[in-house]
């Protein structure tokens, strides 16, 4: 009787040491799932974020300009506290601003949700800040609308229309050389040429990461040039990715 208690036990404790280790590689598994499932939700979540976001800059950059003013309103001086600025918001890098205007020839919606008459020229300034309902920064817009007297609704916080956003960097792209080679300034630099050169394309660029942390840090590689800026690698518990896009002006 005792030889097969002793074998018993052994028995039970071998069928114990099994079931433990199918139990850690089990759980170290769904870890592992689970992590992989949430990167990759995340990296998608970042890339749907960012194409949104340069599609619709993209359709105000094509509208930008029309009805024969400038496409940054450079020509009129009521908006001179709102004119694209570089280096002068959060961020890292420090964010830039980017401000757009054109003349309405259909009634539509600003970014503010604000339906603008035919006849107005529709502002809409894009800037990053902090906000309230999210975590570190956002991009937000700010909208207004001008006729031939007065401006109005422009300087405000506007609304939030992208989380998670750690940089917005804007470059102006002036005409070709006659070798077909294009010249970007930043807004400073486009600011102080006299008289007001012609813009021809934007080239944006748009620093994300994810909204959920991760399990364990990752090494985020950055590309080796992204609008002059060398960003350095990052060990984050959250995704990264940096974006970058050039939109012709038809009307610069």
């Amino acid at each position: 009787m005792n030889a097969q208690r002793g074998v018993a036990l052994a028995e039970w404790l071998l069928a114990s040491v099994i079931g433990l280790l199918l139990t850690m590689a089990a759980v170290a598994w769904l870890s592992s799932s689970w992590q992989m499932a949430l990167l990759q939700r995340q990296t998608l979540q970042i890339a749907n974020a960012g194409q949104w976001l340069l599609t619709r800059l993209g359709q105000r950059a094509e509208l930008a300009g029309f009805g024969a003013m400038h496409p940054l309103a450079l020509d009129d001086p009521r908006l001179n506290n709102w004119l694209s600025s570089n280096n002068q918001g959060v961020g890292k890098p420090a964010s830039d601003q980017l401000t757009l205007q054109f003349a309405v020839d259909r009634e539509l919606m600003d970014c503010e949700g604000t339906r603008i008459a035919v006849g107005q020229t529709l502002v809409e300034r894009y800037f990053v800040r902090t906000d309230s309902s999210a975590p570190g920064w956002v991009l937000a817009c700010d909208a207004g609308q001008c006729d031939a007297s007065t401006c109005s609704r422009l300087g405000d916080a506007g609304v939030a229309l992208l989380a998670d956003v750690d940089s917005f960097q804007v470059l102006f792209g002036l005409a070709p050389t006659v070798d077909g080679v294009v010249a970007y300034l930043d807004a400073s630099q486009l600011r102080s040429i006299e008289p007001r050169p012609r813009v021809h394309s934007l080239r944006v660029g748009l620093l994300l990461r994810g909204s959920d942390i991760l399990l364990r840090e990752k090494r985020w590689q950055p590309p080796a040039e992204w609008l002059g800026y060398q960003l350095e690698s990052v060990n984050d518990a959250r995704a990264h990715r940096a974006f970058s896009q050039t939109f012709e002006l038809p009307n610069g």
